[in-house]
């Protein structure tokens, strides 16, 4: 070892023993001055050590902990309200007698409420005898109680939450939780959790499972190594706030100006409630004037995947592929594995904790589709617990037509399957597919729906459960088609008002949602009576959107007196106040007028 590596070393030494070696090496291997320097170092040292086992120190690292002040004076363990004469109890714990007003005490105690309303002897007798109550920790619910002070260091804590939890003080615990939170990290939660359920403490485990879910995935080390029930529970707990209906720009094909590009550069969600209105919840975590991308909801995370054009070199540009992962509980965005192929226009789903990437064809230059340009058949799973992809099965054919209009093929998810819609390009029938994710095989589902069936040269959305519903439209109208997985049926053509819809639309209940450019703003179209209406206008021109839900944390509660807003609430049905239905030129009803349902063909 070099010598001043070992000199090092030596000098980190508390032992004594070690410090004389350590002096005995400076003496022979060094100057006489910087010789005698380092041993008056080393005794000193040596010296602290010495007295540090002769002298108790307080904490948890002594032989013996100092005594409090108030351990040894019984005129420190009186507690009792200013100016009242109420009676005291004697509360005897581990190892010290306190002297307390019942009165108060059982204000904010529900154990000592039920003695002070008992006939128990111990409210008669005036003594409550508490031997597994740490002396310390029932201080400090009386300090909060009769002082209003809470001061609890890392050490103290624990005992107290305990003894709190025992005595069913929830004013004390919600100090000990705002206490907690901030010692919650990666290498002590789960000795935290395991506290709660060991001392049986649903609001503790409650605290500790928060601060899980909300990072679920930022904290895979820890969270990927749980209970499969436990992993659900997380999961849930993340779909607690609010439901908003969020939007961003898919798919930008055009370089503006700079602060025209900013508003497209924005997610923004709306409460669908009365009188919601869009905000911007966060924007997008490249810098890029072109991109597209599609997007995925799993575990309440955005997954944002494809790619963007970035600059490379003086004067050219190439596209970047890339995938990112948005928390809307934390706010924040974070890079993840992107796709194994290069895809634009391509469609998501998600089954189970797994997102699926079907279809779409090369993203490049972002150039409309021409005779050379082909649907990728590959298709690629993403586990986000490992962040990567891999390949699965691949899909059974590829001539279905290319569209700019919707992702290719369309995709819905049925009782774990992956239904594909694709228009065929010969013959313009719109052939379904279905995916078995368990058994990794794809198959035709016949029959197919032909022109005679429907006029649908143009696709827009396939979704619902049973039946799945598929939207497109001609060039006269809308149209509505209605299939059922389980007979294999399709249902009679219906249809709408024209009104062209783009991007990546999201069903809720029977309920789509979707982007009309035109309009400027987005649809709400119930798919069993077809009523639609707009909702309010998002504040970015509509071009190729994706939409979906989110779910956000919890607004602040009101101040006193004032409304609380309805974020997250179902949206009420067109003629509520608030919301106005379409032109009877677009969906068959003038403004604030109910939608007719008979107006459906």
């Amino acid at each position: 070892m070099p010598r001043r590596a070992l000199c090092a070393t030596l000098r980190s030494q508390r032992r004594g023993g070690e410090g004389v070696w350590a002096a005995a090496w400076h003496a022979v291997t060094r100057p006489p001055r910087a010789a005698a320097g380092w041993a008056l170092s080393c005794l000193l040292c040596s010296l602290r050590t010495l007295i540090s086992f002769l002298l108790p120190s307080k904490g948890p690292g002594g032989l013996a902990p100092r005594a409090e002040p108030w351990e040894s004076s019984p005129e420190q363990r009186v507690y009792r309200s200013h100016g009242a004469g109420l009676p005291l109890i004697t509360v005897q714990t581990d190892p010290c007698a306190f002297q307390v007003e019942l009165a108060r005490l059982a204000e904010e105690s529900a154990y000592f409420g039920a003695l002070a309303r008992s006939q128990m002897q111990e409210a008669a007798q005036g003594r409550l005898v508490l031997e597994h109550v740490p002396s310390g920790a029932f201080r400090a619910i009386l300090d909060f109680v009769f002082r209003g002070h809470f001061g609890l260091g890392e050490e103290e804590l624990l005992p107290a939450i305990q003894a709190a939890s025992y005595l069913l003080v929830p004013s004390f615990l919600e100090q000990c939780w705002l206490a907690l939170r901030p010692r919650l990290h990666p290498h002590t939660c789960l000795s935290y959790l395991r506290f709660a359920e060991a001392i049986g403490c649903p609001e503790m485990r409650a605290v500790v499972c928060q601060y899980l879910s909300a990072q679920l995935l930022e904290l895979v080390p820890v969270t990927g190594r749980l209970a499969p029930a436990l992993q659900e529970e997380l999961a849930w707990l993340r779909t607690r706030g609010p439901q908003q209906l969020c939007v961003l720009r898919k798919e930008n094909l055009r370089a503006l100006a700079a602060p025209d590009m900013e508003p497209l550069r924005g997610l923004y969600g709306l409460p669908l409630g009365q009188g919601g209105t869009w905000r911007r919840a966060t924007g997008l975590p490249f810098r890029a004037d072109k991109w597209s991308f599609s997007t995925a909801q799993l575990l309440n995370y955005l997954f944002l995947i494809g790619g963007y054009r970035e600059r490379r070199g003086a004067r050219g540009f190439a596209f970047r592929m890339a995938a990112f992962r948005y928390n809307p509980l934390a706010g924040r965005w974070q890079p993840t594995a992107p796709l194994l192929k290069r895809r634009r226009h391509f469609s998501t789903a998600v089954v189970g904790q797994r997102i699926y990437a079907i279809g779409g064809w090369y993203l490049d230059t972002l150039l409309a589709p021409d005779g050379g340009t082909a649907l990728y058949t590959a298709v690629e799973r993403y586990d986000p617990w490992s962040d990567s992809w891999v390949f699965v099965s691949s899909l059974p054919l590829t001539d279905f037509t290319l569209s700019l209009s919707h992702d290719l093929p369309l995709c819905a998810v049925h009782a774990g399957s992956i239904y594909a819609l694709g228009s065929m390009q010969r013959t313009g029938e719109k052939l379904l597919l279905r995916y078995d994710v368990g058994a990794d095989v794809w198959q035709e589902l016949l029959p197919t729906l032909t022109r005679a069936d429907a006029d649908l040269p143009g696709l827009y959305f396939l979704g619902g459960s049973e039946p799945l519903y598929v939207v497109g439209g001609n060039a006269q109208e809308n149209v509505v088609v209605s299939f059922s997985p389980g007979a294999r049926r399709w249902g009679p053509a219906r249809g709408l008002p024209k009104v062209s819809l783009a991007g990546q639309g999201v069903a809720r209940g029977s309920r789509l949602f979707m982007a009309a450019p035109e309009l400027g703003t987005v649809l709400a179209l119930e798919l069993g009576s077809l009523a639609c209406w707009p909702l309010p206008a998002p504040p970015l021109p509509l071009s190729y959107e994706a939409l979906f839900f989110l779910h956000f944390p919890p607004p602040p509660p009101p101040p006193p007196g004032g409304e609380q807003g309805q974020a997250g609430a179902p949206g009420p049905h067109p003629g509520e106040p608030g919301v106005h239905a379409l032109p009877r030129a677009v969906c068959g009803a003038r403004r604030g007028e109910p939608p007719d349902d008979s107006l459906a063909r």
